[in-house]
């Protein structure tokens, strides 16, 4: 074993940092920082083919980082994987986003009877990357999956500590296993079996052959939206070599031209324009990028004018055969692939890709779920916006739970709100008074502007100023819009038309930055969600906030909660707190309450009535036809507020009555069997007990 230099992580520069990594024969170089572009994890260098194969010689590494060096006061830095750096590769998981990843993961440390002793980092995303030499005679390529597994092996690229993220973490070595604690091992024979299965990019050929998989990343829809030059290039040359296979002959331009409209149109579905502008076609926006349609014409013509030379040579080479694409220009270097033109058909999963997809994350466990659309939605006064921003805090504050309810993921905030934004420093101040947390520190965000979201340049313009702040934060994790009303300026909410561009306007947003969006809006006089049904049905979370007048505690009601059970109410106060200035302001916070709301109940009806309703519910669930709290059902005719109307009941008090018997816990919402997935109220005690306990006098 070879006697490891010592190293003090903890005072080193970049520029030490830098040469301790060059003294393990490591291509170390300099790389991008997130300010700089969007694909960011990469060199900065104009090309860096030339430093795949050999370590750089002292003029050059000195050139970089010696005295007077060029990249002497740049924070990140990263390795060239391969032949260049003494063979090392790396495995790289997102097990903190892909559970499949954690998986592989897991079985890999079972079958090695134990974790890997080798160099391992924390990157600044939270995945893991292990750092490994390939066995003699082995020499990965480099490549992705779809289950956050992925390899940088030859002519691959690492971020390394001390550089930065995105999202304002540093990539770390994990405690022991830093290159100056432990040595790099060789990847066991196992592992490399299990990559070649996983990714297929086993290298078995001659020295200086490889197979690279082109860095491509895609959005929360299957989208390229990272690498799409070089896949414009193979389609375009994958449908000419088709093409010549079929004759050498050039078919008439008409022909030709009506195959480029045709292989246009499959790499414009596949790709997807950065610039986010709801209503504005794709291919609108990516000729805007240039990686449009006048980009394809000149690679399409480009081709076509090497169809004796280059495309007779690729034609004549198996399909199967590799590829080789410069990762910087989309240029085909050496081999082909063919993208074979199909039918443009909408993705298709079988039983088993069904259960490999991800599971839901969790921001707030039981409540939102991470990229979804939310709304928390009350009457005026009610306290929706103070249980809102009480929220939004406990995620940018890095608080363990919000009532009750365990925080999966932390991080910045952005708070719209175009109203009472005066005394917002109050409420701030007061939640810092009511958590004991200093929020001065933490990513919360606010954006008092007026704005209207059914304009599609100020949803992009909004877009842009967001962006600002996730060069040194990270992409905000929740975005709260306070109150919907105000960003509609001019539209009407009850038109399907207008519902559905804010919610495009929604998950544009979501899109951009990966987030949860949650809208604070009215109630109706009914006491539902206001506006189109456009907005029950988008919606993956639905929270009704209630509280009488005058009262301290009310009820938040999970009406609609589409990956976890809902039907469930939680009181909460809203409690006058100290904001700490030297005044002596107060301002209401909502907490979590013990407590259920006193019921007004002097308007309700007496015994009687409460124990018919109450009966016919109970008759209701036996007859597997529940009533519902969901005011989509009203055209099955099980929309319970709607039923009590027979008793001569409004549909807000039939509401209440309903809310107050759930919180007493003598009604829930259920499934009435495992055969039947409806939901609906089950009477949990008897009847003349819950008719005794709440009826009227």
């Amino acid at each position: 074993m070879a006697k490891l230099l010592p190293f003090d992580s903890d005072f080193a520069s970049t520029t030490e940092f830098a040469r301790y990594y060059r003294s393990l024969n490591w291509q170390v170089v300099p790389a991008l920082e997130p300010r700089e572009a969007k694909a960011w994890k990469r060199p900065a260098l104009a090309s860096w083919k030339e430093y795949e194969r050999v370590l750089v010689d002292d003029l050059v590494f000195d050139r970089w980082y010696g005295p007077a060096g060029q990249y002497l006061n740049r924070q990140n830095l990263g390795v060239i994987c391969g032949p260049a750096s003494n063979g090392l590769w790396i495995l790289d998981l997102d097990t903190q986003k892909n559970p499949m990843a954690q998986v592989f993961l897991d079985q890999l440390i079972e079958q090695n009877g134990g974790p890997f002793k080798t160099p391992t980092q924390r990157t600044g995303g939270g995945g893991l990357q292990i750092v490994f030499r390939a066995p003699e005679g082995w020499n990965p390529g480099t490549g992705k999956t779809a289950m956050g597994v992925d390899v940088r092996g030859t002519g691959g690229f690492a971020m390394l500590p001390c550089s930065r993220h995105e999202s304002g973490n540093f990539y770390e070595w994990l405690p022991g296993l830093a290159p100056w604690e432990i040595e790099v091992a060789v990847a066991p024979q196992f592992l490399c079996t299990a990559v070649d299965h996983v990714l297929k990019v086993r290298e078995p050929g001659a020295a200086g052959q490889k197979t690279e998989s082109p860095d491509v990343a895609t959005n929360a829809f299957g989208q390229i939206v990272d690498g799409r030059e070089s896949v414009m290039t193979r389609y375009v040359w994958g449908a000419l070599c088709n093409l010549y296979r079929k004759s050498p002959i050039l078919p008439p331009a008409d022909q030709l031209q009506a195959l480029a409209r045709e292989v246009f149109g499959q790499y414009e579905s596949k790709v997807k324009s950065r610039i986010v502008e709801p209503q504005t076609p794709n291919h609108v926006l990516l000729e805007r990028e240039g990686r449009g349609v006048t980009l394809f014409q000149q690679k399409w013509q480009s081709a076509l004018q090497q169809w004796n030379t280059k495309v007779a040579e690729h034609a004549a080479v198996p399909q199967t055969a590799s590829i080789t694409v410069d990762p910087e220009t989309g240029e085909v270097l050496a081999g082909f692939e063919v993208e074979t033109p199909v039918e443009n058909l909408f993705e298709l999963l079988n039983v088993a890709q069904i259960k490999a997809l991800p599971d839901p994350l969790w921001l707030v466990e039981g409540l939102f779920v991470e990229k979804s659309l939310a709304f928390i939605y009350g009457p005026p006064g009610a306290g929706k916006s103070f249980v809102a921003l009480s929220v939004a805090f406990a995620i940018a504050c890095r608080l363990p739970s919000w009532f009750d309810k365990p925080i999966q993921r932390h991080g910045p905030v952005i708070y719209i709100s175009s109203e009472g934004t005066a005394d917002m420093k109050f409420r701030l101040m007061a939640l810092e008074q009511e958590h004991a947390v200093n929020a001065d520190q933490h990513p919360f965000f606010l954006i008092p502007s007026a704005m209207s979201l059914m304009d599609a340049a100020q949803v992009e313009r909004l877009i842009k100023t967001i962006e600002t702040i996730t060069e040194s934060n990270g992409k905000p994790v929740m975005l709260f819009i306070d109150t919907v009303s105000r960003v509609l300026p001019g539209a009407d909410e009850n038109l399907q038309k207008d519902a559905t561009q804010f919610i495009a306007a929604c998950d544009a947003l979501r899109e951009a930055f990966d987030c949860t969006v949650v809208g604070v809006h009215h109630t109706s006089r009914q006491g539902n969600l206001r506006g189109s049904t456009v907005f029950d049905g988008a919606g993956d979370a639905l929270l009704s906030v209630e509280r009488d007048e005058g009262q301290e505690v009310g009820n938040l009601i999970a009406k609609k909660i589409k990956s976890a059970k809902d039907g469930w109410s939680q009181p909460f106060k809203l409690v006058s707190k100290l904001t700490g200035d030297i005044k002596g302001t107060t301002s209401l916070v909502a907490t979590a309450s013990s407590e259920a709301p006193q019921q007004a109940e002097s308007d309700w009806p007496d015994r009687e009535v409460c124990q018919s309703i109450l009966v016919a519910m109970d008759a209701a669930w036996r007859d597997e036809k529940p009533w519902s709290p969901y005011v989509q059902t009203k055209k099955e005719g099980r929309y319970a507020p709607t039923i009590m109307t027979r008793w001569g009941i409004s549909e807000e008090l039939g509401n209440k009555m309903l809310e107050a018997w759930a919180v007493r816990k003598e009604i829930a919402v259920e499934q009435i069997s495992t055969k039947y997935k409806t939901k609906g109220y089950r009477v949990l005690k008897s009847v003349a007990e819950v008719g005794r306990n709440l009826g009227g006098s």
